[in-house]
């Protein structure tokens, strides 16, 4: 009996121009490869599970993400709000066009070097994790690399692995590099959903953080989250990190969900 793997996750961006994810695609360079319409993010290891990729879907309402099986079964997720409660962001930051994201990176000679992860934030305002998050949790532990975050919060990571790994037919090593992984957020600081980009530049953050006033930006992290304008209830982020050696997924180590 085959293995059920999770194969790809689509991220489908509803009443955004096909230029506007041609531009976002641009601007990640060589790490996104395009066929057609739909561009795919490059994995670290060629045989890693899942893929990633985005698009733009104009026949959706809301942007709404795939979660494709190699079983040919699709799992859907929209990315929108259900709590019921409106309520702005409080931290500071303002949207600015993606062309000028791009100006700035060309005049100050900023390169994208690595892109460590995609992924949603979900509005969820009760206890617990957000209802669709749960369902995945659920639906998705067996067939992918599927893990909680180490310290408590609800930021839940599949991170790409081998299909040996993914059936525990060989003992997934932390230590090497797994790129990109695909985070799920249940949130409460705002009402919006988000899509996020977390891409390392190679730039220190003291420079390109000055470069982005209007980004909201998080000193303890050393990063800034950069709020592209388009034209749905949605937020969409480049997160801009400082080029770092190695990988971070040994944090993970004993905290897969099984």
């Amino acid at each position: 009996m085959r293995q059920e793997c999770l194969q790809n996750i689509s991220i489908h961006l509803p009443k955004v121009s096909r230029l506007l994810v041609a531009a976002l695609s641009n601007l990640l360079g060589r790490f996104v490869s395009q066929d057609g319409a739909v561009h795919r993010v490059l994995p670290s290891n060629e045989y890693f599970l899942p893929t990633i990729s985005f698009d733009a879907h104009s026949t959706e309402t809301f942007a709404k993400a795939d979660f494709e099986f190699n079983t040919n079964e699709i799992l859907s997720i929209y990315i929108t709000h259900i709590a019921g409660i409106e309520k702005r962001n409080p931290s500071p930051y303002r949207h600015i066009e993606l062309e000028t994201v791009t100006d700035r990176f060309t005049t100050n000679g900023i390169e994208v070097v690595g892109i460590d992860h995609i992924g949603f934030n979900l509005p969820w305002f009760n206890s617990g994790i957000h209802p669709a998050i749960a369902d995945l949790r659920n639906r998705l532990k067996s067939t992918c690399l599927y893990h909680l975050f180490p310290t408590g919060e609800p930021w839940d990571f599949v991170i790409p692995g081998e299909s040996a790994e993914i059936g525990k037919r060989k003992a997934v090593d932390y230590n090497q590099i797994r790129k990109p992984k695909f985070e799920l957020v249940s949130f409460d600081k705002t009402s919006i959903p988000l899509v996020q980009i977390d891409i390392s530049v190679d730039t220190k953050y003291a420079d390109f953080s000055l470069l982005f006033p209007e980004a909201l930006d998080d000193p303890q992290m050393k990063n800034i989250w950069v709020y592209l304008k388009n034209s749905n209830d949605l937020d969409i982020c480049l997160v801009l990190n400082e080029s770092k050696v190695g990988d971070w997924s040994s944090l993970f180590s004993g905290h897969r969900l099984r």
